[in-house]
């Protein structure tokens, strides 16, 4: 009665402050038992796997054939049916000291270890082992920053560094981070995202926490951000695996009992294969010491205990050594759970005791559970291995020496200030994100960059362009404020908000440069929204007008519509009405729909969620100090039917509600290609302030270079035929494609030169038209000519094959375009090239 009082007292006070991220963090699962998950009817053959597979539903779209397969819920996993890490890869040594440390533990200690907290001075902690010297291990959010911590930077969201389209400048900012954590004391970092969300809706909550919507992208940049973090000795934790696109009915049982499960992803093997898994195969490839299970079920099963998903593709298939741990109350069972795969129950008994602790305090129910057979002892083992292995490796550096382990400086409950400052010069790799990841999307009669030697009156407006009325003082840890005047956006809302040290806002900026440039220049502000002033006024007689606008992106919560928060819309159709030379900066977690207002305004320039440094992050580009070089990693759509039908489902009356993935591979901007739909802005776009020509052939030419990116290598299987037979690896460079790069504008700039592959028929209607498959970020003085080669991996060309469960590379003629955006197939802007298998 105690622990029901107590989530009815924490929902009211979550409610209250309009805080449901907070709520879902807190609350935890109802007390309440669930029935078993819904069950998608059984019927058709088995995978190499051995798991039952059945046809899918046809959808309106395309036609399924015998490659369409849907994966069958499956049936509980057995005490002795879990994929034991066996210490290959990089982590050997750490491994059989991590087999011998746990050798020495008692039954009990195992299952303790393996039991979460949430009540400890981090987010989270495991259980410790003091007879050993073994210490609580810290985990701590998120992928923006050290979370509920002062004395930390406020990085940009991964939207903002994978619009740098730049892996060195990712993995800077990953390095950054990792440095921060450890120097906090944390032993694992909730980050970085890695695919989940993958963007499948563009009104997805969590959609800024992403590196954007293609996979080939957040692959890259999933693989350099986690092997550059781990280099600093953290352990990166890669999530939310699988599948986990929405907000709405992820858990909402929380707050109805037993009335609802969360949301099932229902997608086929294929997209599975070749969409919502590659980035954590780039993951696990980088080493990732950890990966986080999702609130959602997949194909029926609760993600954290789908036998199929963590022991099947994730531990075997992709052959990942790490641990697996629950998202906070993403975990619905104690014995299933632990023989499905989840090696780590998150928060356990933590925050206050209302999640539901499957494993008993301080692990006694797994114990008893293992004393009765339910879960063999050698599964336990493999639990506390595959948690301890990766901060042996990082952390110690191989070494057993336990009590080296660092330990947290700080109090994520008490935020106190006198915190060790572990910012060092981060500073620098913020603002150089923040510059390079601004994307020009318009620019007419050369508008921008600003002359400060021609503008005699310069209006700011919108409440985007200034600093917070409270200096965030109403702000909690997810960013939620009570005060709802915070100015600029420089974060989403959720568990990967960080605390800003400070923030510069775009109006300081402004007045900074201006101040050193050319101090005559008379700026007018006017930062409040439509309602409460009239813009006109400021801007009607500017030389320019900068109207800063932007929307929210939130854990627990996807956004109803595209449009801009604050009235950005109209306020920007006010202030173009009066004023010629209008310049929107947008900050957003994704698309927003312009076409109210796109046709009257002279420039746009997009800016996502820049960190603490927005402002000046933004300075250089707007006076032309640097060329904008930032592309988006999402397309912009005119209407929101341009995207995919029914990608955010929300039944709140339907017990088992389910998204029926249909779409299949064609998600974001592969959607608009198959469908012929003319975007407003296309994936890949961006201007710069100089000019670029690509020489009209792409030469490609077959290669073999052995993978030797792989520090932890899958066990994904590949057929070997035509001309690619030599190596063992899915991740062998196969081919070169390279074509040749000017600079044909007056200055100094640089271009994302982007690599799409269009695959042979033969390898089925279902395959996206156009599939990006490399991009390299060049600089080039101006008249300056470059070569740019890409280097295609045997799965960069290969499609999975879902009859035979592997993967394959299809016959016929290869296509590839080099060229600056996806838009340009037929623009005659880009280079050519083809391949024969």
């Amino acid at each position: 009665m105690k622990a029901l009082l107590l989530l009815l007292l924490l929902l009211w006070q979550a409610a209250a402050s309009s805080d449901l991220a907070e709520a879902f963090r807190k609350a935890g699962h109802s007390l309440a038992t669930l029935g078993d998950a819904h069950r998608i009817p059984s019927g058709g053959s088995r995978d190499t796997l051995g798991y039952e597979t059945r046809d899918a539903r046809p959808s309106r779209r395309r036609h399924f054939n015998s490659r369409h397969r849907l994966h069958n819920r499956q049936t509980n996993a057995t005490a002795t049916s879990a994929t034991l890490a066996n210490g290959s890869g990089s982590w050997h040594a750490a491994f059989v000291r991590a087999k011998s440390l746990v050798g020495q533990m008692t039954l009990d200690e195992k299952a303790n270890i393996t039991t979460g907290t949430g009540d400890t001075v981090c987010v989270g902690g495991t259980g410790a082992v003091p007879r050993l010297g073994l210490p609580a291990l810290c985990l701590q959010d998120g992928p923006t920053g050290v979370r509920s911590s002062l004395n930390v930077s406020q990085f940009p969201a991964e939207v903002s560094a994978a619009a740098t389209w730049d892996v060195e400048l990712i993995a800077e900012r990953g390095r950054a981070i990792g440095q921060e954590f450890l120097d906090r004391g944390a032993a694992f970092m909730f980050g970085p995202v890695t695919g989940g969300p993958l963007g499948r809706s563009p009104l997805g909550g969590r959609n800024w926490e992403g590196f954007g919507s293609d996979e080939y992208l957040s692959g890259q940049a999933s693989y350099a951000s986690v092997r550059a973090s781990q280099e600093t000795g953290i352990v990166a934790c890669s999530k939310h695996w699988l599948a986990y696109e929405q907000e709405t009915s992820r858990n909402i049982h929380l707050i109805f009992g037993n009335l609802q499960q969360p949301i099932s992803s229902d997608v086929d093997d294929l997209a599975t294969h070749q969409l919502y898994a590659w980035s954590f195969a780039e993951a696990v490839r980088a080493g990732t010491g950890m990966v986080m299970c999702s609130y959602n079920r997949v194909n029926g099963s609760h993600a954290c205990e789908s036998d199929r998903l963590l022991n099947g593709l994730l531990k075997h298939e992709l052959n990942f050594q790490g641990s697996v741990v629950s998202d906070y109350g993403a975990a619905y069972s104690g014995v299933d759970s632990v023989n499905g795969g989840l090696d780590l129950l998150m928060p356990g008994a933590g925050l206050f005791g209302v999640f539901p602790n499957y494993f008993g305090s301080h692990g006694s129910k797994l114990a008893d559970a293992v004393r009765d057979g339910k879960v063999a002892e050698a599964r336990l083992d493999d639990m506390v291995i595959r948690i301890l292995t990766p901060v042996l490796h990082y952390q110690l550096h191989d070494t057993g020496n336990v009590d080296e382990i660092k330990q947290p400086n700080f109090d994520a409950n008490t935020f106190p200030s006198d915190a060790p400052d572990v910012q060092r010069d981060h500073y620098k790799v913020i603002r150089r994100l923040g510059t390079e990841s601004v994307t020009l999307l318009k620019n007419s009669n050369n508008t921008l960059p600003l002359q400060v030697n021609r503008i005699s009156k310069l209006a700011v407006i919108g409440q985007d362009a200034v600093a917070s009325s409270d200096d965030q003082a109403s702000c909690n840890a997810l960013g939620s404020c009570l005060v709802s005047d915070q100015g600029t956006r420089t974060n989403g809302e959720g568990s990967g908000f960080t605390t800003p040290p400070y923030v510069i806002d775009p109006l300081s900026a402004i007045r900074a440069y201006t101040l050193e440039h050319n101090p005559r220049i008379k700026i007018t502000s006017s930062p409040q929204t439509l309602f409460s002033t009239d813009p006109a006024k400021a801007a009607e007689d500017a030389d320019v007008a900068l109207v800063f606008v932007s929307a929210l992106g939130q854990e627990g919560q996807d956004r109803s519509d595209l449009k801009l928060d604050r009235n950005g819309d109209e306020l920007i159709k006010r202030v173009a009405k009066v004023n010629n030379n209008t310049v929107v900066v947008v900050h957003a977690p994704g698309p927003v729909l312009m076409e109210e207002w796109i046709d009257s305004v002279a420039a746009v320039l997009f800016a996502y969620y820049p960190g603490q440094e927005s402002g000046a992050s933004l300075t250089p580009v707007l006076f032309g100090d640097e060329s904008p070089s930032g592309k988006l990693p999402f397309v912009i759509g005119k209407s929101l039917d341009d995207w995919p039908p029914n990608t955010i489902v929300n039944r709140p009356f339907d017990y088992t509600p389910s998204a029926n993935f249909s779409e299949g591979l064609l998600t974001d901007w592969k959607w608009f290609d198959a469908h012929g739909i003319e975007p407003r802005f296309a994936f890949g776009h961006g201007l710069s302030y100089s000019a670029f020509h690509y020489s009209p052939v792409a030469q490609a030419a077959r290669v073999f270079e052995a993978d030797d990116g792989s520090l932890q290598p899958t066990k994904e299987t590949f057929a070997k035929s035509g001309p690619f037979t030599e190596g063992s690896s899915l991740y062998d460079v196969v081919l070169h494609v390279s074509a040749r790069l000017t600079n044909t504008g007056g200055r100094t700039a640089k271009e994302v030169a982007q690599l799409y592959v269009a695959l042979p028929d033969s390898a089925g209607a279902e395959q996206p038209r156009h599939l990006l498959r490399g991009f390299r970020k060049v600089q080039l003085d101006a008249g300056q000519t470059k070569t740019v080669t890409f280097k295609l991996r045997r799965k960069d060309i290969s499609v999975w094959n879902v009859v035979q469960q592997q993967w394959a590379v299809p016959t016929g003629r290869f296509r590839f375009f080099v060229q600056g955006s996806s838009g340009q197939w037929d623009a005659g802007q880009g280079a050519k090239g083809s391949f024969t298998v």
